[in-house]
């Protein structure tokens, strides 16, 4: 390996679109190199033209860079192919960093441009064979609208992957219409979540009605809480507020624990949630024996009816 000074336009950056952005990272990083100068050397290898160089590793400089007005940067020539390079790149982070849209990315590169199988492209990377499956799951499920999203730092990747894959999985195309809506108005995790959930909830009508305008319909419903909060207890809006946290808690699990235990491992984890699931199901079954009381009150009068004409 060596470290050399390379003209700017020689590098050819396809992969870059294997990482998300992160604008305000790539600020602090023009301030930096504008007051020390770049320190460290992007990756590169050689391309299949001379003089041409394929960056692995180092986006981020190349555009604060070029944000700069600079023509060359520092490099390190990687002597290896392009995939070897780039896995070389992760195994040397450990993967650190990288969240599980990038990883899938990774592995779509792998995979489908580059020809290895799953089972290779596992061994090089060091995961397990179901693991790079899940992996280009994500890319084949999700929508090029959230994934651009994402790449962008638009979407972030828990809420592409935590909300807006069911969603796909459901209706690619709704989906991807409302990834355009979130990358417009820039909506937070927690309001994309609600959009989803909702979006399952309603009909046609008001599905309809959601997507072509997700903002005015978030702004109706917190107008609603807000309206009927006001006539609410401390203790009933503390109970408002746990019995939502409990549905979605209960949601988020009905979605991740067949993933959870679908690995080649998948009996050692059963065996190792299964004691929290007993406990939740004993503490579950208390709150359904009092809500049932609570929300129902002639369901008690009747079973007690029912134990009389048995004793």
């Amino acid at each position: 390996m060596k470290v050399v000074e390379l003209a700017l336009d020689c590098l050819d950056l396809r992969y870059a679109r294997l990482r998300r952005r992160h604008p305000q990272a790539e600020k602090r990083l023009i301030v930096s190199l504008e007051e020390i100068g770049q320190q460290s050397p992007v990756i590169v290898v050689a391309g299949a033209e001379p003089g041409r160089y394929v960056l692995i590793e180092g986006r981020k400089r190349v555009r604060a860079l070029r944000r700069l007005k600079s023509d060359v940067v520092k490099a390190a020539i990687w002597e290896m192919p392009a995939a070897q390079a780039l896995v070389a790149a992760y195994q040397l982070q450990d993967g650190t960093g990288w969240n599980a849209l990038e990883e899938a990315w990774l592995v779509w590169e792998l995979v489908r441009s580059a020809g290895l199988s799953a089972s290779e492209a596992g061994r090089r990377l060091e995961r397990s064979k179901a693991w790079v499956s899940g992996r280009l799951g994500l890319v084949e499920s999700l929508p090029e609208a959230v994934q651009e999203g994402v790449r962008s730092g638009k979407i972030g990747a828990y809420t592409a992957t935590r909300h807006l894959l069911p969603f796909a999985r459901a209706n690619a195309k709704d989906c991807e219409s409302l990834a355009v809506k979130i990358i417009e108005n820039g909506f937070r995790s927690r309001e994309v979540e609600t959009l989803c959930r909702y979006y399952a909830a309603a009909g046609l009508e008001g599905r309809r009605r959601m997507l072509e305008d997700p903002g005015r319909f978030l702004k109706a419903l917190e107008a609603a809480k807000h309206k009927d909060g006001a006539n609410m207890s401390s203790e009933e809006a503390r109970c408002l507020k746990n019995l939502e946290l409990i549905g979605n808690v209960s949601l988020g699990l009905a979605r991740s624990l067949p993933t959870a235990l679908a690995s080649e491992t998948a009996t050692e984890a059963r065996e190792r949630l299964r004691p929290a699931w007993e406990r939740a199901r004993r503490r579950w079954t208390e709150l359904v024996k009092t809500a049932s009381v609570v929300f129902d009150p002639a369901a008690e009068a009747r079973t007690a009816d029912k134990e009389t004409a048995h004793a």
